[in-house]
């Protein structure tokens, strides 16, 4: 078996945030909450690294992800077949995990409607090739800011107050991409896309 829940991912799929509007839009919160606590610097997100992830996956070797790249084609020519619209993400409003990770929010409409059947698409259909997510959740977001988890600090709320309605901006889905948590991320300082299926 490939995937086994006890297994520490070490890929996940993404849709990059590509969008420059909603880019500017989270550093101008970052600014304004490291100004109001500079302890929190050192854990904002690169907005190069914006990203949502659709799946989180474990591969023991090259051969594993070579099975997942074959699979993701697979899927692409599905979608290709079905004349594919890719869906438009609304990002507005803050929200956060238990004061520890700070994120910009999917609006509730059609547009998220289309990304959680995406996500259904593409797990079922690697699924069926015997690939298997660690985790089932989904909780699409953009993160902004993030504590260490060994670290028992958090993230004041003060420090976004009056930003929580914020409007980021909206992403056209462009790609599904394949990437490593562990190679060392590329000069753009996006993660290492391993493979990518494009929509445009």
């Amino acid at each position: 078996e490939m995937a086994q829940g006890t297994r520490n991912p070490n890929y996940f799929l993404a849709i990059q945030i590509t969008n420059e509007e909603i880019k500017q839009n989270v550093r101008a919160i970052q600014k304004t909450v490291q100004a109001r606590d500079r302890s929190l610097s050192s854990m904002m997100e690169s907005v190069e690294t914006l990203h949502l992830t659709l799946g989180l996956y474990y591969f023991k070797d090259a051969r594993s992800v070579s099975r997942c790249k074959a699979a993701l084609d697979r899927f692409h020519g599905q979608l290709r077949s079905e004349n594919f619209v890719p869906p438009r993400l609304t990002v507005s409003k803050l929200g956060h995990f238990y004061n520890k990770v700070l994120f910009a929010a999917l609006e509730d409409n059609e547009g998220l409607e289309d990304l959680k059947i995406l996500k259904d698409d593409v797990r079922g259909s690697l699924s069926r090739d015997g690939i298997r997510t660690t985790d089932d959740r989904f909780s699409p977001h953009v993160t902004i800011c993030k504590i260490p988890r060994n670290s028992s600090k958090t993230i004041d709320p003060s420090c976004y107050d009056g930003m929580q309605s914020t409007y980021f901006g909206r992403q056209t889905i462009e790609s599904i991409q394949l990437c490593s948590m562990q190679k060392p991320k590329t000069e753009s300082g996006y993660y290492h896309i391993d493979h990518e299926i494009r929509f445009y």
